[in-house]
């Protein structure tokens, strides 16, 4: 359903897709805040955490590293998309980017 782009150490947006429109002007605004908070009470505990999955009757939301200077998130509501196939993707699509980038795509070097 979609699809945010978020820079790594800030969680900025980077950027986004959606199947359906945003009606929240503030949302990533929001959802960077929330990840942030929860980033500060990991440090607290001197953890880290790699990526996680929130999960409820409506929708499941993945957040996890994607290129070397980017974290992603991926929101489905189709309860038929299992977690292991959202990650499969994101492999794969991290490693097709990390090959382009490696052969020299300039968009890809900022990510």
């Amino acid at each position: 359903d979609e699809v945010v782009l978020f820079e790594k150490n800030t969680f900025l947006l980077i950027s986004h897709s959606s199947r359906r429109a945003i009606a929240d002007g503030h949302r990533f605004e929001k959802i960077s805040n929330i990840v942030k908070q929860f980033k500060l009470s990991c440090a607290k505990v001197k953890t880290s955490f790699r990526s996680f999955q929130v999960k409820n009757s409506n929708f499941s939301a993945t957040i996890e590293p994607f290129l070397p200077h980017s974290f992603v998130m991926v929101v489905v509501s189709d309860p038929q998309v299992h977690h292991a196939a959202t990650s499969a993707n994101l492999w794969a699509a991290r490693s097709h980017l990390a090959e382009l980038n490696k052969q020299g795509a300039p968009w890809g070097s900022h990510l």
